[in-house]
Formats: structure tokens, sequence, C-alpha cells
């Protein structure tokens, strides 16, 4: 059974957040989560593993910001941190029978042409670059994840789909209006991504479960294919120098 095949039976439970996990493990401020599942691949493991044991039935391997843009300078290169990140959430998949394991793909960092100097080819490259890693790694599906800009999200969808048969799900950044970054709304995005032959798309990051709804109820107003929603905790708070999220567990 594929994660496709998962989708048919009921909604699926995701994991959460890494990089908070990351730093709450000992990530210096600063410094690229990815180069932990090189240095430090048993606290990559551990975190996918307290995922899985919560109940998530598909793990995103530590790879979002794994594309040679980002990893520049740092000595990583992207099939590097790719390969060692999907080998830590499959090691923590292996003893949890139904588990997955998905490729995280990110935004690269640098916004296309006209709003940015990145051309659309150049950002393809670099995304099928970490597709083929992560196909060749042994991930079960493509995730990408936190889009601001639907140009961008449309090279990364192409690029996954073109270089891989594997299941495709995308999610974009939405503000409290229902806009992304770049002025696209929740009926553009649908039609764009539903186009490009996604098999699930959604809303990430930037709100929480509260602030997401009404974005939501129009996403599921307007799709015909499986919706995913991964908000925050709420939103982020400082209190002594510390940052919380104000959602509770339980909430």
């Amino acid at each position: 059974m594929d994660v496709n095949a998962l989708l048919q039976q009921g909604p699926i439970v995701l994991d959460g957040a890494m990089g908070t996990m990351l730093q709450n493990a000992g990530l210096p401020l600063g410094q690229l989560p990815e180069t932990y599942n090189l240095l430090h691949p048993e606290i990559v493991t551990d975190i996918h593993r307290q995922y899985l044991q919560a109940g998530a039935r598909v793990v995103l391997a530590n790879t979002f910001g794994a594309n040679a843009h980002k990893l520049a300078g740092s000595g990583l290169a992207p099939e590097e941190a790719i390969a060692a990140g999907v080998r830590c959430a499959k090691e923590a998949a292996k003893a949890f029978d139904g588990a997955y394991v998905g490729l995280d793909i990110g935004p690269i960092g640098e916004l296309l042409f006209p709003m940015g100097q990145l051309a659309f080819d150049e950002a393809y490259e670099l995304f099928a670059e970490q597709v083929e890693a992560g196909v060749k790694a042994g991930a079960d599906a493509i995730f990408i994840e936190t889009m601001t800009d639907l140009y961008e999200a449309k090279a990364a969808v192409l690029a996954a789909k073109e270089n891989t048969d594997l299941p495709v799900f995308a999610t974009m950044i939405f503000d409290e209006k229902g806009k992304l970054l770049t002025g696209g709304d929740v009926p553009s995005v649908v039609a764009l991504l539903e186009g490009l032959r996604v098999d699930a798309l959604g809303i990430n990051c930037g709100m929480g479960p509260k602030q997401m709804m009404p974005i939501l109820e129009e996403i599921l107003e307007y799709a015909s294919i499986p919706v995913i929603v991964k908000p925050n905790a709420g939103l982020p708070k400082q209190k002594e120098n510390e940052v919380y999220y104000d959602v509770e567990p339980d909430e």
C-alpha cells in the first residue's frame, strides 16, 4: 500500500514541527537543521519516533532546507543531507507497521523573477536535485511545504511530477485574509495545484488552528482532492526571552 492508497481509507495523521524539536534537543540558533542528520542522527531519529508513537502515520525527513542554495557554504551537499535525513526517518518508521516517510521540500530561500533574481528554470533544477536524491534514498512521497509564492510552488511540483512517480503533496502559507505573500488567493492556488495533478494540497505553518479555520473552509469549498492542514500550536509569543506557543496539547 502506498500513501495514496492510505488516503482512501480516511484521514491520515502527519507529524509536527522538526526545527523547534531540534532546538529543544540542542541545535544552536543559526545552525542548519539538516546538519544534524549527519552529526546527531540519533536525535533526529528519536524525534521521528516520538511523532510515530504519538500516532503519526507519515513522518517527514529533516530535509526542509536541503537545497543547494540554502546549503551553499555549509560543506554539505543536498544528496548527502537528504540521504542521511531519509535514513533517519526510515530507521524510526521500521518499528511501526504502516508508517511512511516523506521527503520534505521547503522554499529555496530566494524569490523568483520578476519579484526576485532567481530564474524559474534554476528553481526547477534545485528542486529536481532534491527530488532525485529523495527517490534514491527511498522516500515514499514528496511533501512540498511552506510555499508563499505560487510560481515557486509550480517549479517544485513540476520538478517532483517530472522526476518521480511518487505521490506529490503541496501546502502553502496564507495570511489571515487568505492571500499568499506574492498575492495569490485560495481559488488560484487550488486551481493551479489541481491542474498540476498534485495528490493533496492545503495549508501549513504561519497560523494557529483558530486562525486557519476560515482559510481551510475556503480551501474545502474549492478543492476536489484530499486537503492537508498543519497549523502551528497557536501563534508564537514571548515570555522572559523564551518563545512559546499558546495552544496546549489537549486543545
